[in-house]
């Protein structure tokens, strides 16, 4: 694979021998996003990449740096440090994820909810490496020494916040029975989810991601609508 070509050759070299920069070519202004802007989005692809094969802890800044093309400090410009950079892998997932779900979830109802988790599952299903690297980042940040244990920690929180409150209003709206128990709802959701994937990754012939999960949505759905 070319990517791993790349990287075994970086891995050959020091982490701190800065690459060589490309000359920069002189194109015609255009509507699109700003250089820096873009430059940024393909360093955060490329740290996608390396965070999927290699870990946090893996990974270095080299390998990044030369996939794009650029130096090291070329990178460093736009990602003072690994950490920022894994910070910004990490919030451009989350800000897609909410994106979907707002969309589809135009209006306050069961429907509107479930529908929104399963438009981010199928979503996830089109992109095996991007969850790849976040399961590999998530699961290595149980450890607390971790740079990204207390951006984890805030996120499944800040889930649970959301979810609870938002089948609270449901309850609320007589949309979903008041006898369920929500906490535990949520908690079983966010399981299955990140389950799931992990048993997509492994078995990706056999598991259809986005059937099992269609499948257990409908099955919240039944049991728990008013």
């Amino acid at each position: 694979m070319r990517l791993r070509g790349i990287l075994d050759t970086v891995q050959a070299c020091p982490k701190d021998l800065p690459m060589t920069e490309p000359q920069p070519a002189t194109a015609p202004k255009s509507r699109r996003a700003p250089k820096g802007e873009k430059r940024r989005e393909e360093l955060l692809d490329a740290a996608l990449q390396v965070f999927s094969l290699e870990g946090y802890s893996g990974a270095s800044m080299a390998q990044v740096a030369a996939i794009v093309g650029i130096s090291v400090a070329g990178l460093l410009h736009h990602f003072p440090s690994k950490i920022s950079l894994l910070m910004g892998v990490l919030q451009r997932r989350d800000e897609v994820n909410q994106r979907i779900a707002d969309e589809v979830r135009a209006e306050k109802s069961l429907s509107g909810l479930l529908g929104s988790l399963r438009a981010i599952n199928r979503s996830n299903a089109t992109a095996p490496g991007v969850v790849r690297a976040f399961t590999i980042l998530n699961a290595e940040s149980l450890l607390d020494t971790h740079p990204a244990w207390g951006w984890f920690q805030e996120r499944y929180a800040g889930i649970h916040r959301r979810l609870h409150g938002q089948f609270a209003d449901l309850v609320a709206m007589g949309e979903v029975r008041a006898d369920v128990h929500i906490a535990g709802l949520v908690e079983e959701i966010l399981a299955m989810m990140d389950g799931l994937q992990i048993q997509w990754l492994r078995f990706p012939d056999q598991v259809d991601l986005v059937a099992r999960f269609d499948t257990y949505i409908a099955r919240v759905d039944a049991a728990i609508r008013a």
